[in-house]
Order: structure tokens, then sequence, then C-alpha cells
């Protein structure tokens, strides 16, 4: 009979060992250097601030092409965009006409200061699945170079890739240019979008 209870105490005791150890995980403090770490990632900075210069009410006018020899169609429009979260994300809400039916589309743009590359991602009223994609801002042109993917019912499940191009011109002008593949798989200008800032 002792040797039963001695037998269950211990293993009482391993049970409670283990237990505050989970407890002592979860109550876990952050060190001093993960806390300046996590500040370092979550702060908006210096690559933030492309972000911060495109903030306003723009009017824009757009070509599109859907094979390289196309006619462009020809759309105007406008694009509202602000700093959320605290200036860590570029919120885009557009809205005009693609393929003569109504347009709305919402772009979320951001800095991931920990892979120091841009982070973008679009969605609108013409598909059900999401564009997105990484990419650097040249400061020498100062555009922010862009590539990713988005699903296409013509390709099926097959995802297709696309580059894009966001230009500051200056102060009150962008222009946005964006390639895809052609059926070949040959990369051709699909979209170019002038934007003006509105008054």
């Amino acid at each position: 009979m002792r040797q039963i209870l001695s037998i269950f105490m211990t293993a009482a005791l391993l049970g409670f060992s283990a237990f505050a150890s989970d407890q002592t995980k979860t109550e876990h403090k952050p060190s001093e250097q993960e806390m300046k770490a996590w500040m370092e990632y979550s702060t908006p900075g210096e690559g933030h601030k492309v972000l911060a210069s495109m903030v306003g009410n723009w009017k824009y006018t757009s070509k599109m092409w859907h094979k390289p020899d196309s006619k462009p169609e020809e759309s105007a429009g406008t694009s509202s965009l602000r700093l959320i979260l605290g200036g860590r994300f570029l919120e885009n809400k557009t809205k005009g006409k693609a393929m003569g039916m109504p347009f709305e589309g919402l772009g979320l743009t951001g800095y991931n200061n920990l892979t120091k590359k841009y982070e973008t991602s679009w969605y609108d009223n013409m598909a059900t699945g999401m564009m997105h994609g990484m990419g650097t801002f040249d400061e020498k042109t100062q555009t922010l170079k862009d590539t990713g993917e988005f699903s296409c019912p013509m390709s099926k499940d097959k995802p297709l890739t696309y580059r894009s191009e966001w230009k500051i011109n200056d102060k009150n002008t962008m222009t946005f240019t964006m390639w895809m593949p052609n059926e070949s798989g040959e990369e051709f200008k699909s979209m170019e979008m002038v934007f003006k800032r509105s008054k």
C-alpha cells in the first residue's frame, strides 16, 4: 500500500511540475532585446515615407490591353489613398469602369521592416481571388516595382504572374503600369493608368 501511495505521490508531483512549467511559459515576459526587436519591426520608418507621399484623392485615366495587338480599352475613375493602422499600410479605394461595367477595387500596400520588401494585395468586384505581390522601391526613378501572381479562369487552377511599376512622377502625378503573360507566356503591357491629384 505504501509503495502504491509513493508511486501516486511521485506521479502527482511530476504532473504539478509540468503544469507549473507550462504556467511559467505562458507568463513569460519578453526581454529588453526582444521588445526592442519587436518595436523596430512594428514601427513605421523610412520605407513607409514612400507610401505617405502617395496619400490623397486622385483622378485617373486608364488603358487596358487584353492582347498585345488589341486596341486598348480606355476608361476613367477615381482613387482614394490613405494610410491606415497607424501609418503602416496604404489603403487604395478605386472606383471607375472596366469592360463597360462598374468597377470597384481595394488595394493594400505595406513595407515589411523585417524583409525590407513592399508587400501588396488587391481585391475587386471582377474576381473572387486576390492578387498578391512583393517588391522594392527604386529611389533613383521613384518607382515602386512589384511582382506577384493572381488567379485567372482562362488558365484554370494555374496562377498567372504579373509585374507592375508605380512611378511617382511628381507631387501631383503618378503612373501605374502592369505587364502580364500572353497565351504563349510572353510578357506584354496590359494596363496603364495615369493619376492626377484632385484639387
